[in-house]
């Protein structure tokens, strides 16, 4: 496929995701498993800037039994996609939400008897059996049934009409903790027993996130919620247990402009740069307003994690930060230079041969700022095959010659 094409499927930025990277980290994730333990493959967050629908098919393809979202519209979109495997609806919705989710055949979380109250009352508006998972809060204090409400609730509800118990579920705040964990999953176990000895039956049960999933192998019970791995990162202080996993992501885009300037010359917004020595710029269509150099500011975790945050802030005081090199060319580095604007950015070229205009670059962009309307161009071993164009449309690259959903050539080249 020619980069004239992937311009007009795409435009001059993308990103690309490699399916078969997907599959491979489902695949070894899933691995970790003793049948019949079920993997719920969290897509939530356009999953995790992967693109929400192609990827819940790779999944689902690939071996997922469940999916996981968090919100109404995230299942919404999957079910215009016809996608009709399980999603379950990992936070509480707004009364007024339940029709809807009921009527697009979501799983819903329960975390108060208000809310399941209001899930029954839905489902008998519509005509739809809801199917459940009763939520417990052990530890996060985020959502969820304190565990001395849960007996009572489910005693009820099991006799409700068009209310499924399908499931009962719990999050971990402190997976990487052992004994922070040990004490959630402790109350989490009472909370089952209390509800087998009054015969409550709940099929699926599951407290592991991705974490939680490495660490503590006596926890997977019914299912586990893998989201992070399955994109081919490991979570913060998490072992990694022998597992290779494979990076699906790179951001490309192609050079719109370049010119000589002379030294002395300020460069971008402000005039806070300027160049040294006479060189050549190149102006790339990506900015803040993409997710390009923002970074994602949390709360540092300890004294270790609030020096990297020091030293990365000084650093790019001094213009000496990762972002100066965030730009790929032909497999060297070049700098960004002067301010980066909402959707234009130049780069530094002058030590480069050959530089020209319609060239592709790899831009480094942290995938949880990574703006979502940027277009998605799926590969298979590099060879693109579908694209979600910044609207949301799904566009096939298809072979005229063939008819079939395979490239010509590597857009890349």
């Amino acid at each position: 496929m020619d980069l004239a094409k992937l311009t007009r499927l795409a435009g001059p930025r993308w990103i690309e995701i490699e399916a078969t990277a997907l599959e491979h980290n489902l695949r070894v994730v899933k691995g970790l498993l003793q049948p019949p333990t079920r993997l719920l493959a969290v897509i939530k967050a356009d999953a995790y800037g992967a693109g929400a629908v192609e990827a819940a098919r790779i999944f689902l393809a690939t071996g997922a039994d469940y999916l996981g979202v968090t919100t109404l519209a995230e299942g919404q979109e999957l079910r215009r996609a016809g996608i009709t495997a399980p999603i379950l609806l990992m936070s509480p919705l707004l009364p007024e939400e339940l029709p809807q989710a009921l009527t697009n055949d979501l799983t819903l979380t329960i975390s108060s008897r208000s809310g399941a109250e209001a899930a029954a009352a839905a489902a008998a508006m519509v005509g739809r059996q809801a199917r459940v998972h009763l939520k417990v809060e052990t530890g996060l204090q985020r959502t969820g049934l304190e565990p001395g409400e849960v007996v009572p609730l489910a005693r009820e509800m099991q006799y409700w009409p068009g209310v499924q118990l399908e499931g009962i579920y719990s999050h971990l705040a402190e997976a990487a903790r052992p004994g922070a964990a040990r004490r959630q999953l402790d109350c989490f176990r009472k909370v089952i027993m209390d509800l087998e000895s009054q015969q409550v039956s709940l099929p699926v049960k599951h407290i592991c996130n991705s974490t939680g999933l490495l660490l503590h192998p006596e926890m997977h019970l019914d299912m586990v919620r893998a989201g992070t791995l399955l994109y081919g990162q490991f979570p913060y202080r998490a072992s990694r247990r022998g597992l290779e996993l494979k990076n699906p992501w790179r951001f490309k885009a192609r050079i719109l402009f370049v010119h000589d300037v002379a030294a002395g010359t300020p460069v971008g917004y402000g005039g806070d740069y300027v160049v040294k020595k006479a060189t050549r710029l190149a102006v790339i269509p990506v900015g803040y307003a993409d997710g390009f150099a923002l970074t994602a500011v949390s709360r540092p975790k300890n004294l270790n994690d609030l020096a990297r945050h020091l030293a990365k802030t000084i650093l790019a005081y001094l213009g000496r930060d990762s972002a100066g090199t965030a730009v790929i060319i032909g497999g060297q580095g070049a700098p960004v230079v002067g301010r980066v604007g909402m959707q234009l950015s130049i780069v530094d070229v002058g030590h480069l041969e050959g530089v020209k205009v319609g060239q592709v670059v790899e831009v480094d962009i942290r995938r949880p700022t990574a703006s979502a309307r940027l277009p998605r161009v799926y590969c298979r071993e590099g060879q693109p095959y579908l694209v979600r164009q910044p609207s949301g449309d799904m566009e096939p690259v298809v072979s005229p010659a063939k008819g079939i959903l395979l490239p010509e050539q590597e857009f890349s080249n």
